[in-house]
């Protein structure tokens, strides 16, 4: 095993510096998993303790009301006056503090981005960082935030019915992400993650122009701050983003999640885009993972860090998305076997 440090390590596979071996970001959740074998979950274990514990990700999300768990089902409300709910299928918004209309504005309670309790849990955390690569996040960042206040469909008439008071929740929003940014940069992390699902499986939720016209200038003064603070800008947007992913890049994004290989045609991105931007993910958890056998998933595992790292790095070794639960424990078990050729 190499002896650079993981920190050095992301960074030279983010900026293209040939990094010496394959950063990954792998993750499954065991218990959500409906395949019970203890011989082959031992065996991924394993496999897991392989993987170099190179990189640390912190999230400054809060609640105001934290989870209760009532007949199985888990509901709580965050900072932002959203209540969630999770009834075993995963987190999802189900009320929206705004979604009566912009007169609610008037007595509505922002959050407080300097509230002492935000980075207390982080700040242990960052204390044994040792030399791993450091990753903030600014979660929820924009798009999701504005229609988990307004509800979905208000806030993409918003914009064209009510632009004065869209624009400043928008900006509004922004200057809280800013504050946030900032202490996380005063913390010395190595890069901030932001995350909006903009794309559905076959193109963008709104036309590019709008997005050019209503949200680049935001994300450009979120990338900026993060740039101008010496570290990495990374994004997770789910389904299709090409049409935008030039715009990403021009504003300063260094890394893009989770490339979804049933919206996006990978060949495309690594032709387009190799060079410039270190694409994470990739292996197909919609299809793939759960229908293929062993042999197709370390196949596949082994054509995009051909495709994505063929640049002196720009691939961080991951699937499209979370292990979905009837996924088989042999793939799994491909998974990371194959991604663990890449780590000599």
């Amino acid at each position: 095993m190499s002896t650079l440090s993981g920190q050095e390590n992301f960074c030279r596979a983010i900026e293209f510096r040939s990094p010496h071996y394959l950063p990954t970001e792998l993750g499954v959740d065991f218990n959500w998993l409906y395949e019970k074998d203890p011989a082959k979950t031992e065996r991924i274990k394993d496999l897991q303790a392989r993987f170099p514990n190179d990189l640390l990700s912190l999230s400054s999300l809060r609640n105001s009301q934290e989870p209760v768990t009532t007949e199985g089902v888990e509901q709580w409300i965050d900072e932002w006056g959203t209540g969630w709910l999770n009834d075993g299928h995963g987190g999802r918004a189900v009320s929206y503090p705004l979604i009566a209309g912009y007169d609610a504005l008037a007595t509505y309670p922002f959050p407080d981005p300097n509230h002492p309790a935000r980075f207390c849990g982080n700040d242990a955390k960052l204390a044994q960082r040792g030399d791993r690569y450091v990753r903030g996040s600014v979660w929820f960042t924009l798009f999701e935030r504005l229609w988990m206040l307004r509800g979905f469909e208000n806030i993409l008439m918003d914009p064209h019915l009510y632009p004065d008071e869209f624009a400043a929740l928008r900006d509004r929003i922004v200057e809280f992400n800013l504050a946030v940014i900032d202490k996380w940069l005063a913390r010395g992390v190595d890069a901030v993650f932001f995350s909006d699902d903009w794309g559905w499986q076959r193109g963008l939720l709104i036309s590019p122009a709008e997005w050019r016209k209503f949200y680049k200038p935001s994300y450009a003064r979120m990338f900026r701050r993060v740039r101008e603070g010496g570290a990495h800008v990374w994004m997770h947007s789910c389904g299709n983003v090409t049409a935008i992913i030039p715009d990403l890049i021009e504003i300063g994004l260094n890394v893009l999640n989770p490339i979804q290989t049933q919206a996006m045609d990978v060949e495309f991105l690594a032709r387009e885009f190799g060079g410039k931007l270190c694409f994470l993910g990739g292996v197909d958890t919609q299809g793939m993972m759960v229908k293929e056998t062993p042999a197709v998933v370390k196949r596949e595992v082994h054509r995009l860090v051909n495709l994505f790292g063929r640049y002196g790095g720009g691939y961080i070794g991951g699937t499209s998305h979370s292990i979905m639960p009837e996924t088989p424990l042999d793939n799994v078990l491909a998974l990371y076997e194959a991604f663990a050729e890449h780590l000599a």
